[in-house]
């Protein structure tokens, strides 16, 4: 089967070949997807890091073969900038998210390296894959989310759902799982009853998730406010009944 990589900084997954259809996931730059089905202008596609499956229009992919290099480096900030020389006042080629992946071909250290694909980015907003994220997940959901407005299928900074937040909180720390919240609770058997819970726990009710700040405080990308925001477990109780579980995924 074909393999593609993404080439624009966010890729939307549709549940049918159009633009108009609902979008269901994100696929970010650099990520691989693999082609199961042509539609036209659309792909069926299968992404590589969670198995999770939409349309893609082929305008945000490009080609690879076995002589494409690995991914080496996954973005650290909110976002970062691409390039077209080693120089910042150079063209903007591109503006990738959080958690974006790059394959680095010439690393200079701390300023400008050159990614597989031409363009240049700044060294230190770069992590080698595989390197969790330096900083703690609450101070990181705080920083790089707070703030974010709620997305339907959205996985980046720019705008996200209350599992693609999860997900990308859990991919900082170098950990998979699974795309939407009811999978990713039943892919999760680390099960704490609700006196045990604590800081950095996942939380789950039926169709929605969120990461514990304390004992009694959840940031969750919501709906209801349609943003990421922190707030009282109580008022959530309040809105969406009884959590189902609450599960430990960090360490």
């Amino acid at each position: 089967m074909s393999i593609f990589r993404i080439s624009k900084p966010l890729a939307p997954l549709h549940v049918a070949p159009s633009h108009e259809a609902t979008c269901v996931s994100e696929a970010l730059y650099g990520e691989r997807v693999t082609l199961l089905e042509t539609h036209g202008q659309w792909i069926l596609a299968r992404q590589h890091h969670d198995d999770y499956e939409g349309f893609i229009h082929s305008d945000v992919l490009a080609p690879t073969d076995n002589s494409y290099p690995a991914t080496t480096h996954w973005v650290a900030p909110r976002s970062t900038l691409l390039f077209s020389k080693p120089d910042l006042k150079s063209q903007v080629m591109h503006r990738i998210p959080f958690a974006a992946e790059l394959t680095l071909t010439a690393i200079s250290g701390s300023s400008f390296s050159k990614t597989h694909c031409g363009f240049f980015v700044w060294t230190d907003h770069c992590l080698s894959l595989g390197t969790p994220h330096p900083m703690q997940v609450i101070e990181l959901a705080k920083s790089h989310f707070l703030g974010t407005p709620y997305v339907w299928g959205g996985r980046s900074p720019e705008g996200a759902d209350c599992s693609g937040l999860i997900q990308l909180l859990a991919r900082s720390q170098g950990i998979h799982i699974p795309r939407d919240s009811g999978d990713q609770e039943k892919a999760n058997n680390n099960t704490v009853s609700e006196n045990q819970r604590q800081q950095s726990d996942i939380v789950y009710w039926p169709g929605h998730t969120g990461l514990l700040l304390d004992s009694q405080s959840v940031l969750h990308s919501t709906a209801h406010s349609l943003s990421c925001v922190e707030e009282p477990l109580s008022d959530i109780i309040d809105r969406a009944g009884t959590p189902s579980s609450y599960k430990r995924l960090f360490t």
